[in-house]
């Protein structure tokens, strides 16, 4: 009687916990059907890989846009599909491997974005993300997103602006050359107010051409227009271009700033544009002679840094506030001190730098506690090989 009565208590438990498992096994079930209908809803396409690279899960939406039926794909490695996504294939097969050779690796490189144009011409946006668990890789998931419409958009807008500063630059070419004219006394003598009022014209001129020409770089590099041209430039002497360039504008507007130029003997020549890296320190340092009252100091510092090359452009003038270091970069945007907002300027000198600086694969950030007379550096740093980007 005593085992009867424990084999039925054992076939209890045993019992409860089959029920308590199958429970759990219909719950996974249904959450895993809701979830698996609700990226089959969404209008991205969604498509899940194994841990061994096997496709798992490959949308309706992903096949849309992809050209690609289900049936073609599920099963199947995703690496036999990577060559429809061009270029971007070489960077989405180079993280595949890094992710699970080194699954701890994927915290810190955790994410992949690129964008790919199919033979179709239609252009889709790619998001990759890993799936891990612990320090375990257990697979991917990657999103796609039509942006063929807003690629379009955004030709329209750059042709747009491109044929507007060109329109621009005609009459401005021609109310600077009247200006001049009469400002030599072309038309005869003028007065204090006739000068005062000519000189108006022209500084406005001079901005509404500087806007223009903004622009129209802004568009071109937008646009693709804008190439390098790759050569062996020595930063050395692209310093005391922009030294000169600076002391003479000191000279000029009769304002008495200190600048010095500091270069480390080691530094290597580096393969570049070198129009377009002058225009860079060129930028930085009209920002620094624009925000530096009188009596303050400018440096030019260059040495080397992995491999290449970091230019350090410092100044004395009225900082940065923290909150602005990012939006600097941003088009038009100028910030809200006052004596920025008092100074001529078009809000783009700083995110045109920063895509020449990117075109040539190097970076840029500022430093600055945005108080008055501790100013900013702005740090450039420039490989030594540059790569057309």
């Amino acid at each position: 009687m005593a085992a009867a009565i424990n084999n039925a208590e054992l076939y209890r438990l045993i019992r409860d916990q089959a029920e308590r498992l199958g429970d759990l096994a219909r719950s996974q079930q249904v959450e895993s059907r809701k979830s698996r209908a609700m990226l089959e809803a969404i209008a991205d396409g969604v498509m899940v890989t194994d841990e061994d690279q096997k496709i798992v899960l490959f949308n309706d939406a992903a096949g849309r846009l992809l050209d690609l039926a289900r049936d073609q794909v599920l099963g199947r490695p995703a690496g036999e599909f990577i060559g429809l996504f061009g270029k971007a294939g070489l960077p989405w097969q180079e993280h595949l491997r890094r992710w699970r050779t080194d699954p701890a690796a994927i915290g810190a490189d955790g994410y992949l974005a690129e964008r790919i144009t199919l033979d179709s011409g239609r252009v889709l946006s790619v998001h990759l993300a890993p799936v891990g668990s612990g320090e375990e890789f257990i697979g991917t998931v990657a999103v796609f997103r039509d942006i063929t419409q807003d690629v379009k958009i955004d030709r329209l807008k750059s042709e747009f602006v491109a044929t507007v500063s060109h329109e621009l630059r005609t009459p401005m070419t021609a109310i600077r050359g009247y200006v001049e004219m009469l400002m030599l006394g072309a038309m005869g003598p003028l007065n204090d107010d006739q000068r005062r009022f000519l000189k108006v014209v022209m500084d406005n001129s001079n901005r509404l051409e500087m806007l223009v020409s903004d622009l129209l770089d802004i568009s071109r590099m937008e646009s693709g227009q804008i190439r390098l041209n790759l050569d062996v430039v020595e930063i050395p002497s692209l310093l005391e271009e922009v030294e000169e360039s600076f002391r003479r504008r000191c000279r000029k507007d009769g304002k008495d700033l200190e600048i010095a130029v500091e270069v480390d003997a080691d530094l290597p020549s580096i393969q570049a544009d070198r129009a377009r890296v002058a225009e860079i320190l060129h930028n930085l340092a009209d920002n620094a002679f624009q925000y530096t009252p009188a009596g303050g100091k400018v440096t030019l510092r260059a040495f080397p840094r992995d491999g290449g090359v970091q230019i350090d452009v410092s100044d004395t003038g009225i900082g940065i506030p923290a909150a602005d270091h990012e939006r600097i970069f941003e088009r038009f945007y100028r910030g809200e001190n006052p004596s920025v907002m008092a100074t001529a300027g078009t809000g783009l000198g700083l995110p045109i730098t920063k895509r020449l600086v990117e075109m040539h694969g190097g970076s840029i950030e500022v430093e600055s506690e945005g108080v008055p007379g501790r100013g900013a550096t702005f740090h450039v740093i420039l490989p030594r090989d540059a790569v057309q980007s």
